[in-house]
């Protein structure tokens, strides 16, 4: 049995993605699909499940790229990264996959184009719904001190993706915690 995403099978790119709300959209649409109802998002089993391998190679410059075979398509991040760095590149990539963004290859390029602006939206949402976050940031309200590194451990990211997050949905309070 084939599953459908926005349209398309699993396996398949799905139908291109016109703006971050459509981005953060089908982030969600993703989790959905696959049945994720709490942190850490296991990207690994979305990547299996789309037929996407993974692997990991060192780099100099670039955190991860996507090499969009028809027949074998790949995620390689970068071995000398952080492993929360790598899961952030990994849902990046994923994001240009679901997306429908239709080159072979994407990088991590200094530019800052649409597609990989809505990648990166695309894997802030896959890793860290806004829902989840408030939910998490609301119950540990009491624990200020240590809220971003628990968070950021339990959503399996770094700190500082985290609190870009919890600027982005405004939650307000201290974000930054003493080091």
């Amino acid at each position: 049995m084939r599953l459908a995403i926005g349209g398309a099978e699993i396996g398949e790119m799905a139908p291109r993605v016109k703006s971050s709300s459509a981005a953060a959209r089908r982030a969600a649409e993703v989790l959905k699909r696959f049945d994720v109802d709490a942190p850490p998002v296991a990207l690994e089993g979305i990547c299996r499940a789309e037929g996407i391998a993974v692997c990991a190679r060192p780099f100099d410059y670039v955190a991860g790229v996507f090499i969009n075979d028809d027949v074998f398509p790949v995620i390689v991040v970068n071995s000398r990264e952080r492993r929360a760095r790598q899961r952030f590149t990994i849902a990046h990539e994923l994001g240009h996959y679901f997306l429908g963004h239709r080159r072979k290859s994407f990088a991590e390029p200094a530019t800052d184009s649409r597609q990989e602006r809505d990648a990166q939206r695309f894997a802030a949402c896959l890793l860290m719904p806004a829902a989840w976050v408030r939910q998490y940031w609301r119950a540990y309200k009491a624990n200020v001190e240590n809220r971003l590194s628990i968070l950021a451990a339990l959503f399996d990211v770094s700190r500082a993706a985290l609190e870009l997050r919890v600027k982005e949905l405004a939650l307000g309070g201290r974000v930054r915690e003493k080091r």
